[in-house]
């Protein structure tokens, strides 16, 4: 494993990333690097993690167990060489703000979608029904547990007036947060916590009215430990809402097919090993929570579109590139530009991690073994 990246560094996330941390700019100019080494270097640091499986795809126990052991390293890898392609693949623009990112721009999440909605409306509606269950309003104090560059934190905000503290031990994407922030005059409703959500600290147990997370806590290596953080972060009587990914009951273990799918979803999303929806209940249970409700919120009636559909795209100017054909086009547009010195070495690397997770994510939801959208409402006990 490569040991010379270090995550949190700031020195080194200001020189892979330069000013793009404060102006976000276009695609090219997100994916060149002042230091290529540093990213060749991220870049391996995420790579090596997954190499003893490219022979057996079948999730040995020696490397679940060592991408476990290096979960926050990996993570922030992950999302060091990724967070920037993700804004690429952002299908909507915003013409009220044209400058203003949206869509997964902001937001990296799925979302339940209705036949007729845009992909801005399901996704904004995925974040309000986490503002509604938790009745978040002006008086609140909520906690965003892993809150990526703050997309959803920053509509729940709009909706309910509430105060948001995210936390997020990726350097880059708490400072993308506070920029944000700053543009769109949030600051004293926000705040940011540089920090691991399987290791809060202390100053933050016993603070917040509620608690949720939008397919975050699938990064911790058990999700007990990031369920017991939350538990001690929360008022007693405090509520949690989260969207978990998840396999379903219709996975098979013994299938070497399922096992190949949710391996392939695993490596493309840094993923130490996807829990069974049984496992995410027991964990919460494990660690003192109350199950209020649960739901898959994959599973369709007449009036939804399925939830993997943004993946495959469609042939229209705004969402070519999220086809299969797109993200290719977009794949050899990457490669050429590494060829030519204008993208960092590397940057193809993370393209097919990113095309083949697409795919593998995909299958899952066509063969409705996986979902990202396992939603949980849990309270801490009153006399917790």
């Amino acid at each position: 494993m490569t040991t010379a990246y270090e995550p949190g560094n700031a020195d080194l996330m200001r020189q892979h990333h330069g000013d793009i941390i404060y102006e976000p700019s276009g695609f090219v100019r997100k994916i060149h690097r002042k230091d290529a080494n540093i990213h060749q270097t991220i870049v391996n640091t995420y790579t090596d993690m997954w190499k003893a499986d490219k022979k057996d795809a079948t999730n040995r126990e020696e490397s679940i167990k060592n991408r476990r052991e290096h979960a926050q390293i990996m993570t922030n890898a992950f999302y060091d060489i990724v967070t920037d392609f993700y804004e690429y693949g952002n299908p909507i623009i915003n013409t009220q703000y044209p400058s203003r990112h949206i869509g997964w721009g902001e937001s990296f999440h799925f979302a339940r979608s209705y036949k007729g909605d845009t992909f801005e409306q399901s996704i904004k509606r995925h974040e309000q029904y986490l503002s509604l269950k938790l009745g978040l309003s002006r008086n609140s104090r909520t906690f965003d547990v892993g809150c990526g560059v703050g997309g959803p934190m920053r509509e729940i905000v709009r909706l309910s007036g509430a105060h948001v503290t995210g936390i997020n031990n990726n350097a880059y994407q708490i400072e993308r947060c506070k920029t944000y922030s700053k543009k769109f005059g949030l600051e004293s409703m926000t705040d940011f916590v540089k920090g691991d959500f399987t290791n809060i600290p202390r100053e933050l147990y016993n603070r917040f009215d509620t608690a949720y997370a939008l397919e975050a806590t699938v990064h911790s290596p058990k999700l007990e430990l990031v369920y017991g953080e939350v538990f001690r972060a929360l008022k007693p009587g405090g509520l949690f809402a989260t969207y978990e990914w998840v396999t379903t009951s219709k996975y098979d273990d013994n299938d070497a097919d399922h096992r190949r799918i949710i391996h392939g979803i695993e490596e493309g999303n840094s993923i130490p090993k996807l829990s069974t929806y049984i496992q995410a209940l027991d964990a919460a249970k494990k660690v003192g929570f109350e199950i209020v409700e649960y739901e898959d919120m994959a599973i369709l009636d007449e009036c939804h579109d399925p939830w993997y559909n943004t993946l495959k795209g469609k042939f229209s100017l705004t969402d070519f590139k999220m086809t299969r054909i797109g993200r290719w086009t977009t794949h050899k547009l990457v490669a050429v530009l590494e060829l030519l010195g204008i993208a960092a070495s590397g940057s193809t690397d993370v393209s097919s991690v990113l095309m083949n997770a697409a795919d593998a994510l995909v299958e899952g939801g066509e063969t409705g073994i996986f979902t990202p959208m396992f939603f949980i409402l849990l309270r801490k006990p009153k006399d917790a």
